[in-house]
């Protein structure tokens, strides 16, 4: 009988190959290659069976003698039994068949390539374009070190378990350079061992027939008598242990004589096992031995565990994520335009393989990442809730959970009892959901109670599912009754915005026109009504040549009865919205929208110093504001003002004539109004500061954020709006300027606040909260926290990296150049210096001098 002794298979897979002509087996060269099988013998061997041979397909048990000597026969020999006879001849003399740990050791690396070889071709994502996750090789290594006889990477499905433990096996034993080249690592399926254990074998057992030892004997009282032979560790891996496809009371037994292993080497530190296995298998199976204290004095969870969710494997880093998205021939660029929100989501593998496979391949391209994230999340649903055979009872437990959930106004979580009432048929499928990590169990559980909370897994999938019902109650249509339900039962928040683009997706896709005005109409946030806005425009920039124009959706006059420049907001200034932004202009009906969308076009290009976008966005608002039309509103035109940074950023001169104008504020800045400013009034109050700021004159800095704050009363009580808090900034700055350091600190703090305790309604577009930064890092220098400064700084320029703020960027690097070699960052303070140089040489504005000298000089 022949188990898993698979010590030629690699051979044999290279021979095959070989006479077949091709270096390597694809999936496609199977059916040929079957035809050419069998044209050769007179036997046939399925395409089926060749899949499982070369890797494509999963074996549940091992390979036939009657395979095994149709492939040999294939290959000139006269069955299986000559083609091992004629291999062992030619290895005989061998070093690794020089004593039993290396006989043990090369039938381990055969097995091992075999299974190695079966989960590259299984992998979701081709597995050259993978990437190792080091936080899991840290695991790894910190348990191979202890005294721990196993551990487990524990994740729900679609996680990368199995890609990670590939990676892991030939980062420390199959590769040229691998770690720890003197072990032993036998890498197998869990199929492989459970065909083994249920029928009575042990593990150990196993790895005594390896050996070829007598009756009587065992592998690891051999190596105990015999330690001068033992060349390391010998390392068992069972990949995908909770895949089995058998009954829960087989688990079970698994899962017992697996533990006896386990234990059994209490003698043997030199025996480790390393496991992947589901979440949801290891809190039934696996976490009722927690109570013992024999289980956490033999298994490795890592300080990366998770009680209540029962995850141990994090996330994907964002590195990580723009890595695989690289190996994907994502272009850089266009992955530097997503936004960190989404990229977030793409840390979970799952959707990461779902995205690049939207993305990716001939003839794909790239789909905007509000686009792909609702792409993304039905075909997610629709493979693993609809398409599943389980999927009456799958949709039953999602309604009874949104039921509980009162779709979503009771808040995530429902008691597990609730959900299921000790309903026997939900069992299976409520077990599928967990598995696929559409529901998440949390085990909060004490000695005296039994709870277990559920929840939808993400928030976005709550979100999708509470969407469709809110259609089905309306019955397919967007309507009045249906959206007034929303307002009423859900409050502002990013899950309410979440919803209503749901139904906003069905409505365009549906073409219920009638129905996505209905939604604009909705008594919504400004920063809800911001993401649905951006989100329609996306949609139909990127839907193709047959669908309609965006300025075709809403009828002629309605953007002049609803100005956009009550919606569009300082979320929008962000280079991968440019697009949005463009759409948008063709959309807006009145002067004072158009002038909003080039004015955060200019400060967009200004930040990223783009000189020549500068200019052309400046004669755009030349265009739109004559110098004498708004001589009432404010005390300089904002095409002076603009005029006024682009003349110096760019030639190094100050215009005199628009300087004096600047200095106006005192006339125009008198009294109180009720009146919230005007566009040309906040795009003024709002980009003073930094021509105060290049003029080092921080008295009137203070003056004019004083006086606008006195004269607009209204502000102070507006704690997210955008122009409040850039004159917040303004003035902590001129505080600092005028050495008033507790006032400046006091003003900081505020501030970050304000931005971390409403980060839903803040709509800033994340430069304030640099400037913010930057400021209170300074304030830190000059109160000698060195420390701090630097943190925080840092924070500052990698947000400014990820936003492509060059300016401020510039302004984070030159604070950290005054730190850094007060602290002998010798290597920091070169990279400091080298980045100002690149950035400096990538722009024709060059005259940073002034403003870098203010930002630096208050020593």
């Amino acid at each position: 009988m022949i188990d898993l002794s698979y010590d030629f298979i690699i051979t044999l897979q290279n021979e095959v190959s070989r006479k077949f002509g091709a270096d390597t087996i694809t999936p496609s060269d199977c059916k040929r290659l079957s035809d050419l099988i069998r044209d050769e013998t007179t036997k046939a061997v399925s395409e089926t069976t060749l899949k499982r041979v070369f890797g494509f397909a999963t074996t549940k048990h091992s390979f036939s003698r009657y395979t095994l000597n149709t492939l040999a026969q294939y290959c000139n020999y006269k069955d299986w039994d000559d083609f091992q006879a004629q291999h062992y001849t030619q290895t005989d003399g061998n070093e690794l068949n020089d004593g039993k740990w290396l006989d043990l050791k090369n039938k381990a690396i055969t097995i091992s390539h075999y299974t190695i070889l079966t989960l590259k071709n299984r992998s979701g994502i081709p597995f050259a374009l993978t990437v190792p996750r080091p936080s899991c090789f840290a695991h790894i290594e910190r348990f191979l070190e202890s005294d721990y006889a196993a551990t487990a990477l524990i994740a729900p499905s679609g996680w990368g378990k199995s890609v990670t433990l590939v990676h892991m096996a030939e980062h420390f034993w199959f590769s040229k350079d691998a770690k720890y080249k003197k072990d032993i690592c036998w890498f197998i399926h869990a199929h492989a061992a459970g065909s083994l254990l249920l029928r009575g074998f042990s593990l150990a057992t196993w790895l005594d027939n390896q050996l070829n030892l007598g009756t009587g004997e065992n592998f690891r009282e051999y190596f105990a008598t015999h330690f001068d032979k033992i060349r390391g560790r010998l390392i068992l891996i069972i990949d995908g242990f909770d895949e089995i496809a058998v009954a829960g009371d087989k688990l079970k037994l698994l899962y017992t004589k697996l533990e006896e292993f386990v234990y059994s080497n209490d003698l043997f530190p030199w025996v480790k096992v390393i496991l992947s296995i589901r979440s949801s298998t290891w809190s039934d199976i696996f976490q009722h031995s927690l109570q013992y204290p024999a289980f956490r004095r033999y298994w490795y969870l890592g300080p990366e565990m998770d009680e209540e969710t029962s995850i141990n494997v994090p996330y994907l880093t964002e590195q990580e994520v723009k890595s695989v998205l690289y190996n994907h021939r994502i272009d850089p660029a266009t992955v530097r335009t997503l936004s960190e929100g989404f990229l977030q989501k793409l840390r979970y593998p799952y959707y990461l393989q779902l995205f690049c496979q939207l993305n990716t391949g001939s003839g794909q391209t790239f789909i905007n990442e509000h686009l792909s994230l609702f792409e993304m999340i039905s075909k997610f649903v629709q493979i693993k809730v609809f398409n599943s055979p389980t999927n009456t009872f799958k949709v039953k437990i999602i309604e009874k959970l949104l039921w509980l959930l009162d779709l979503g106004k009771a808040g995530q979580y429902t008691d597990k009892n609730l959900l299921l009432n000790k309903n026997a048929d939900l069992f299976p499928a409520y077990k599928e959901l967990l598995a696929d990590n559409i529901l998440v169990e949390e085990n909060l559980s004490q000695e005296v109670m039994f709870l277990v909370k559920v929840r939808f897994a993400h928030q976005f999938l709550l979100e999708y599912f509470a969407a469709m019902q809110y259609i089905k109650y309306a019955n397919d249509t967007i309507d009045d009754s249906v959206l007034q339900k929303i307002t009423s039962q859900l409050p502002a928040s990013s899950y309410r915005v979440g919803v209503v683009k749901w139904l906003l997706r069905y409505a365009i896709n549906n073409e219920q026109l009638e129905g996505i005005h209905k939604i604009f109409y909705l008594p919504l946030s400004t920063m809800e009504k911001s993401y649905l806005l951006e989100y329609l425009a996306v949609h139909y920039q990127y839907e193709g040549e047959n669908q309609m124009q965006l300025n075709t959706v809403f009828p002629k006059g309605y953007f002049r009865k609803n100005p956009l420049s009550r919606i569009i907001n300082d979320n929008f200034l962000h280079f991968g919205k440019k697009r949005v932004l463009s759409a948008l202009l063709d959309l807006s009906e009145v002067q004072e929208d158009k002038l909003k969308i080039r004015s955060i076009l200019f400060n967009m290009s200004m930040l990223q110093l783009d000189a020549e976008q500068c200019e052309i966005e400046l004669n755009s608002i030349k265009k739109l504001i004559p110098r004498d039309a708004i001589d009432d509103e404010v005390w300089v035109s904002p095409y002076d003002l603009y005029l006024f940074l682009y003349e110096y950023l760019k030639f190094g001169i100050i215009n005199e004539n628009i300087r004096d104008k600047i200095y106006n504020y005192p006339r125009y800045l008198t009294g109180s109004t009720r009146h919230a400013p005007t566009v040309a009034q906040e795009m003024v109050f709002r980009i003073s500061g930094l021509a105060f700021a290049l003029l080092s004159d921080f008295s009137h800095m203070l003056s004019y954020t004083t006086r606008i704050f006195e004269c607009y009363p209204s502000l102070v009580y507006q704690r997210t709006n955008p122009l409040r808090l850039s004159l917040l900034c303004w003035q902590a700055y001129a505080h600092l300027g005028l050495n008033n350091l507790p006032l400046a600190s006091k003003i900081c703090q505020h501030t970050d606040k304000l931005i971390r305790t409403y980060s839903f309604d803040f709509t800033n577009g994340r430069h304030i909260e640099v400037s913010q930064k930057l400021i209170m890092a300074e304030v830190y220098y000059q109160e000698n926290e060195l420390n701090r400064a630097i943190r925080t700084t840092e924070s500052a320029v990698e947000i400014s990296q990820k936003m492509d703020f060059k300016l401020l960027l510039l302004l984070g690097y030159k604070l950290l150049s005054k730190m850094y070699p007060q602290v002998r960052f010798d290597k920091q303070y070169n990279q400091a210096q080298q980045q100002i140089t690149l950035i400096s040489k990538s722009t024709s504005f060059k005259h940073f001098d002034r403003l870098l000298a203010s930002a630096t000089k208050m020593n």
